[in-house]
């Protein structure tokens, strides 16, 4: 596999035309939850995925943009500009070393402008193609569907909560897991800190979570990732 423990001779020996972007945040997930869980969690879906394609995987991100959780000590974020030219600069940098094919896979739904950096990347290099996966978008699929019994998965839930028993189980403090649900829509976030709407930071019924049910999602992950990245790649002939 070739991540950040290959050496440059490595890399350049195998001379992958795919690159792996994992970007996770730093920030509060309820009283049960480690505030590394979403790059904990894109780092494990991307680690999948390189092994499978054979990409070069890069480090997780572990900052983004995460101000919807102030109000607890230990979430950490960046101005959404400063992330939008990051990414930027970090897509353009694969792409001068001869990278063709980057898969971008976000596991914070906070994230927002992760979106016009990679459109703009792709629309001013038409010889490289920048996949965006943003986790959430498998929500709805029918592989996830037929494993989460919650349908409002939105934070520190089932589904991060079963992920994270199955890849971390010793980080999970299953004693201290509360469900709980705002009688809400999940754009108020825009408005007001999580902590608006529910006190101890959770959105969703962690209490449904399985170390099973982990392993199961994270490979419906992985194989939902890498289908879409190569259904993209061959419609644009990449």
């Amino acid at each position: 596999m070739l991540w950040y423990n290959s050496t440059a001779e490595d890399i350049r020996k195998a001379d992958p035309d795919t690159a792996v972007l994992p970007v996770g945040s730093t920030e509060q997930h309820g009283p049960h939850l480690p505030v590394g869980t979403d790059f904990m969690i894109a780092e494990a879906v991307a680690k999948g995925v390189a092994e499978r394609l054979g990409a070069y995987l890069l480090p997780a991100i572990p900052i983004s943009t995460c101000r919807e959780h102030m109000g607890k000590k230990g979430s950490v974020w960046m101005n959404p500009d400063t992330f939008y030219n990051m990414i930027k600069d970090i897509l353009l940098s694969l792409k001068e070393q001869g990278f063709k094919k980057i898969i971008y896979i976000q596991a914070h739904g906070g994230i927002f402008t992760g979106t016009p950096a990679i459109r703009e990347v792709n629309a001013t290099n038409p010889d490289i193609k920048v996949v965006k996966i943003d986790l959430v978008q498998f929500f709805t699929s029918n592989e996830l569907s037929s494993i989460l019994e919650c349908k409002d998965n939105l934070h520190a839930c089932e589904y991060e909560t079963s992920l994270m028993l199955y890849l971390h189980e010793d980080l999970v403090r299953k004693e201290l897991i509360e469900d709980y649900i705002p009688n809400i829509p999940r754009d108020f976030l825009n408005y007001n800190s999580i902590f608006k709407y529910s006190k101890n930071g959770v959105w969703g019924k962690p209490s449904l979570a399985t170390k099973e049910k982990g392993e199961k999602l994270l490979n419906a992950l992985i194989d939902k990732t890498i289908e879409y990245a190569k259904w993209v790649f061959e419609t644009c002939n990449i």
